[in-house]
Parts: structure tokens; sequence; C-alpha cells
């Protein structure tokens, strides 16, 4: 009987709850090869054929084996969600499936109980998940599997007080067993409360008695990282892929390191194709994973062009798969406008409106666009609609950036917009609370918001260096508090490094300010950015000589910028500085002294 094969069931429910449909049918699959013709397994791949949205296919197999008793429950559960979501609806069959539940109910194992709990849970019906398993330990107290489920229900549960209830179940199911399971729960619950040793010791027990699992690989992966131990996650990651070369887990970890942590852009771009490539060969019919998977390399390639357009394609394509699926566009929305094309933002997020006129999503995506083309009238329109819907919806951070950012723009004083900017961070860090290192805790960092956020403070502060015994500018330090996240989890990302710099050159912390240019330097030789600004510290530092130097360079990379930049670090050379102290060193030694 499959069910009592803990790893090939704790397989397809770990892929089923995480949403992989497509391994959930293979995993199935793969099983229905060793128990022939098992309902269970027939129930699971029909379960991830029916969330690829191929609803007949679904039903068919639904049909077939829905009279087994252990998955009689489950099975016209299945059914009625299946027909629900057809495009035209058969209210007859539904009503007979409906009458055929109650039916079944009256006499229900405890097994069918199980699988009803499973499927319900699946669904995000939790609730209804807990009363059929809670009715089912009544029938049998001894079903381990019960307790375990009922765990797991609590442990994906987004009330706190729940998930703290979740260990007792799990220990209750996994007893002296090596329930897979069971052991799986029990460490994702204290990963969940950052007992990350803890959880470590729990996922060993797996791989030592089922090395072959990859779920308990990827999950001592995230184990690691969440333990900000990048060198053991590197290497987990390739032992992943040494198993499975196309992981989609491992695959993704790589390429968020490389970003955020080694800045080779070479390397992180091939990973980010072998992500995409895992994503549309493992699971080729799931938009939502696709979007949910690839969030976290826009969140961290800034403005790269070549990685920008990958994601760019294949969300695309993602979204001619699925056109009805608004995130899909809004996100398409968001692209654009880090490859700083406005117009073709705006056509995605009216694209997103078309889809879900009540969406706030493809409105906030509107609005921006308008403020970023000047559109302030406009923008300023929809911002007091979008405020006064928003209301009912408790206080979003972008939208309250929005409206610093229309503050700025229409000059309306320092006060009111920094004011609307500090609330704005405060909101964005307190979504984050709680959160262990990982793609997650990257996708919500959101490093380009901080970024524009910052860029919007900077608007305010002094734009020269304090001098010895000024007060820091308290907006200066604002700003150091914004990146210090973003610099100590992703110090490749130059968009933020600069920044930094900046702060500290403002803050008179010029040998600081060198030191992070730098790194700025080494990520991106080109930066003409972190070249002129290193020539400002120079200046700054009275070494005219490195400071023509950095110019030079500036000039060498965008002629343009570092032209127009020149005459503003040659008006605030030092009164007295002679143009022979500007001119290169050996220069300088045959230049004729005058007297």
């Amino acid at each position: 009987m499959s069910s009592n094969d803990s790893c090939l069931m704790a397989g397809i429910i770990y892929y089923s709850q995480e949403k992989y449909f497509h391994h959930v049918q293979q995993t199935a699959a793969v099983g229905l090869e060793k128990f022939s013709n098992d309902p269970v397994l027939k129930f699971f791949k029909a379960y991830g054929v029916l969330k690829e949205e191929h609803i007949q296919d679904a039903i068919s197999d639904l049909e077939s084996i829905r009279h087994y008793p252990d998955v009689s429950l489950c099975s016209t559960m299945a059914l009625i969600y299946a027909h629900k979501r057809c495009e035209i609806i058969d209210r007859e069959a539904i009503q007979e499936l409906e009458y055929s539940l109650k039916e079944i109910r009256k006499t229900v194992s405890g097994t069918a109980l199980y699988y009803a709990g499973v499927f319900l849970w699946l669904i995000g019906h939790h609730d209804k998940a807990k009363e059929y398993i809670d009715r089912m330990l009544k029938i049998s107290r001894g079903f381990r599997e019960a307790y375990v489920l009922r765990g797991w229900v609590d442990l994906t549960s987004d009330k706190p007080h729940t998930v703290k209830k979740a260990i007792e179940y799990l220990e209750q199911g996994i007893q002296d067993t090596k329930d897979v399971l069971g052991l799986m729960g029990k460490a994702m619950y204290f990963m969940m409360q950052q007992n990350y040793s803890e959880a470590l010791e729990v996922v060993n027990q797996i791989t030592v008695t089922s090395g072959s699992f990859l779920p308990a690989l990827v999950l001592k992966m995230q184990l690691f990282l969440a333990r900000q131990d990048w060198e053991q996650t590197v290497e987990m990651g390739h032992r992943i892929l040494e198993k499975d070369e196309s992981n989609i887990d491992a695959c993704q970890i790589l390429a968020v390191h490389e970003l955020a942590r080694e800045g080779n852009m070479t390397t992180a771009t091939n990973h980010v194709r072998n992500l995409i490539k895992a994503l549309e060969t493992r699971e080729p019919e799931n938009p939502s994973l696709h979007l949910k998977k690839i969030l976290v390399v826009s969140r961290l390639c800034g403005s790269h062009q070549v990685i920008l357009g990958l994601v760019c394609s294949f969300i695309e394509r993602s979204f001619i798969a699925t056109p009805s699926y608004i995130h899909v566009a809004t996100e398409l929305g968001y692209f654009f406008i880090l490859k700083n094309q406005v117009k073709e933002a705006l056509l995605w997020y009216t694209e997103a409106m078309k889809l879900d006129k009540d969406g706030m999503a493809g409105l906030t995506g509107i609005i921006l666009c308008h403020i970023l083309e000047g559109h302030l009238e406009e923008a300023e329109h929809q911002l007091e609609f979008l405020k006064e819907v928003q209301k009912s919806l408790g206080k979003s951070e972008v939208l309250i950036f929005l409206q610093a950012l229309l503050t700025s723009k229409k000059h309306k004083g320092e006060q009111e917009t920094t004011a609307l900017l500090k609330e704005a961070v405060e909101l964005h860090f307190s979504s984050m609370q709680g959160l262990p290192l990982g793609s997650e805790y990257f996708e919500k960092l959101d490093p380009y918001f901080l970024v524009c956020i910052a860029k919007e403070y900077l608007l305010f502060c002094p734009k020269q260096p304090r001098l010895p015994g000024q007060i820091v500018s308290p907006l200066l330090k604002q700003v150091a508090v914004i990146l210090n996240p973003v610099v100590k989890a992703a110090p490749a990302l130059i968009d933020p490094l600069y920044l930094m710099a900046q702060v500290r050159y403002y803050s008179g912390e010029l040998e600081n300010a060198q030191s992070i240019l730098q790194r700025c330097l080494e990520l991106d030789p080109a930066s003409v950015d972190a070249h002129l600004l290193m020539c400002q510290i120079y200046l700054a530092q009275g070494n005219f000589g490195m400071c023509f130097h950095c110019l030079e360079l500036g000039v060498s990379h965008n002629f343009q910028v570092g032209l127009a930049a020149a005459p503003v670090c040659l008006l605030r050379v030092a009164p007295g500085a002679s143009c022979a102290q500007w001119a290169p060193e050996h220069e300088r030694s045959v230049s004729p002294v005058h007297g």
C-alpha cells in the first residue's frame, strides 16, 4: 500500500503544499510503477493535473477512482472543486456530487477522512481540514499520520499562536518512528522559530535514513542560508544539482548568491538562465510558481539589462500562456520601470487594471508612471482615489512612498516629504520582522524600493562633506539606517553601495566612503558615478593628482558625463591651486619653475 511508503507520500504531499504540481504528477507516476493502480497515488496525480488547469482531464481521472473507499471522499470533493472551475459550470453535476458527498460522510472510514483532510488543507480550507482530522482522531486515536497532518495544518496557518501548537501534534505523530513528513514538519517548525541548530538536527535524521529525499536536502540548504552560512549553502546547492541537475530551488539559491554576494554578472546570468530553464522544463504549466521563483532575481538584479531581458522574456511567455494572470502583468510593468521604459510599463499596468478593475497593484503602477512622466495632476487625482480605497485595507508602504514622491515633485517641502518617507520605511521593515535570510527575505527587502527612498532623502541632505565640528545631518543618519540592511545582506549590489558611499562622503567620513567606492569599482570598473565621487573625495582631501586621475577614468568610460562633471570639480579646486597641480606626475616634474 502506497501510504506506507513514507518518503513517497511525504514527497507527494510536500510538493503539493509547495505548489510544485508537475513534480506531484511525476512522483505519483513513479509510485504507480511500484504500486500499480493504487487509488491514493492516482488521486494525487489527478490533483496535480487539476492544479495545472487541465480540468476536464482531472475530472475524468477523478471519476475513475471515486468509488474506491479510501479516496471516495477526497475525490468527490475534488470533483466539486473542479466543476466549479470550469468555464461553463454544470450545476446539475455539482448537485449530484454534493448529494453523493453527504451519503459518503455517513459511513466514511478513518483513512478516507484523512485524505479528505489533506485535500482541504492543500486548497487552503484549513478550518474544514481540522474538522475532518479531528473527526478521524475520534474514530482512530492511534492514526499517527492524522496527528502529523494536523501539525502541518497548524504549521501553515497565518496565525502565530496556532503555529506554536503545531509541534505538539507533530511530536505525537512522529513518536519514535522515522515518519519523513512528520520530521520535515518538525524541522520547518524549528526553522520558523529561528531555532536553526535544532532544525538541522532533525533534517540530518531524515538524510541519514533517506539520503535521496531531495526536499530534505533543499530544506538543509535553506537552513544554512537562514544561518547566514553562505559557503555551506552554495556547497549544498551544488550537491543537490549533482543528484538533480535541474532542481529549481538549488538553481534559484545559486543565482541569489551570485547576485547578492559575489557580483560576477556573467556567472549570475548563467545561473538565471539555468533557473529559467529548470522552471520551464520541470514545471512547464505553472505560471504562479514561475513568478514566485523568479521574483527574487528581479529584486536583486538592479538595472542589469541582460538579466532583466532574460527575466522579462520569461515572464512574458508566462503571460502568453496564462493571459488572465494579473500578477504577471503587474510584474512586467515593474520590469519595464527597472529598464527605464515608462511607456511600456504603463501599458502593462493598464493591462493589469483591465484584468482586475478593483486591483490596487495595477493602479499603483499607473500612478508611478504618471509621476515619472511628469503628469503630476493626473497622478494626484488617482492617488486621492487610491487613498480612499486603501483606508479599508490598511496602510501600504508603496502608497505612502508615492505620496512622498508626489509631494517632493510638487516642491511641498522637506518636512512633509521626509515624514512620509519615514512612514514608508517603517511599514516596509515591519513586514519583514522574523523572516530568516532566504529568497523571501530578499524579495521583501526589495533593495530597489529602498534605493528609491534613499535617493529621495538625499535630495534634502547637504551636498558638501561635513566639516570637523559640524553635526551630521539627521537625514544622512536615516539614509544609512535604510541602506545598512541591504548592504549587509547583499554586498554585491552596486546601487545601494554607491549611495552608502555618498552618505559617508557627506558625513565627512572620507576614508570610509573611499573604501565603499573601491568595492563599487571592483564590481563595475566602468561605473562613472563611482569614479566621479572618488574624484570629489580626492578633491576634498586636497589630492589633486588622484582627483584628476579619477576624472580621466570617468571620462574614459562615459565622455559626456565625465565632461559635464569636469567643470564642477575644477571650480571647487582649493584657492591658489595652480594648473600644474592638476598635471600628471611625470608632466609636473619637467614643468618650468616660475619665480
